[in-house]
């Protein structure tokens, strides 16, 4: 948490006079207690709804990956000038990274060198970007299956997963992982961190072709009401 709280505070100190300081609230986040920081977010929101530093505190409390990256973008897009505009478009970055959408992440990567270049976020920005989009971080399973023609074993190498959805809260992914698991299927949770957010991703099912991950996606979509998509396995 420390090491979070240090990164909050490096991509954030540019602060301006008409801005609410948020930083008591990140000291709690620091320490752990999340619902002391809520409650001071609830006054801040009171006081100033519309205050781009608020808007920032908001996106780090929300628990919804999604609803979290919209705050986000409010304060990259309509509050460039505000002392956390530069760490706003790192944690839209890093969400894209963590889900493994490089190309999204790269242009949010660039425009922080090119608006901000003297961002101290820049340099928090380590992570090299593999040579292909949308990695999965859920290795090949190799499973023996005998065919019916030829009644032997043979390996089937499995090249797709879907992901299902990605939490901030851990609770949320569980809930759907039981979903799937009710239908006998394959689930794993795999935890991305990446700047200082962890999101819980959910991924189902093995596939050999991208066609037939296609086939299950549309049924996922339908039966559980979820917008998934299909990712590659990472290769051993």
């Amino acid at each position: 948490m420390k090491k979070l709280f240090l990164l909050i505070l490096l991509c954030s100190s540019r602060f301006f006079a008409q801005s609410a300081d948020i930083t008591p609230a990140l000291q709690k986040i620091e320490s752990g207690n999340n619902k002391g920081a809520e409650v001071i977010l609830k006054e801040l929101k009171t006081a100033n709804p519309a205050d781009p530093s608020v808007i920032y505190l908001d996106g780090l409390l929300t628990k919804d990956g999604g609803d979290a990256l919209a705050k986000y973008s409010i304060v990259a897009d309509k509050y460039p000038s505000s002392g956390y505009a530069d760490a706003a478009l790192y944690k839209i970055y890093s969400y894209y990274y963590a889900l493994g959408s490089y190309n999204k992440a790269s242009v949010y990567m660039e425009r922080l060198k090119r608006d901000y270049p003297a961002s101290p976020c820049i340099k928090s920005a380590s992570e090299p970007f593999p040579d292909s989009e949308e990695t999965s971080s859920v290795k090949p399973a190799d499973v023996k299956t005998t065919t019916a023609a030829e009644a032997i074993k043979k390996e089937v190498k499995y090249n797709f997963t879907i992901q299902a959805g990605a939490f901030l809260n851990p609770d949320n992914a569980k809930k759907l992982a039981e979903r799937l698991k009710k239908e006998n299927r394959p689930v794993e949770i795999s935890a991305k961190e990446i700047g200082g957010s962890v999101l819980n991703v959910v991924s189902v099912g093995q596939y050999v072709t991208e066609e037939d991950a296609r086939r299950d996606l549309s049924a996922l979509e339908k039966g559980f009401n979820i917008k998934g998509r299909i990712v590659p396995l990472v290769k051993n």
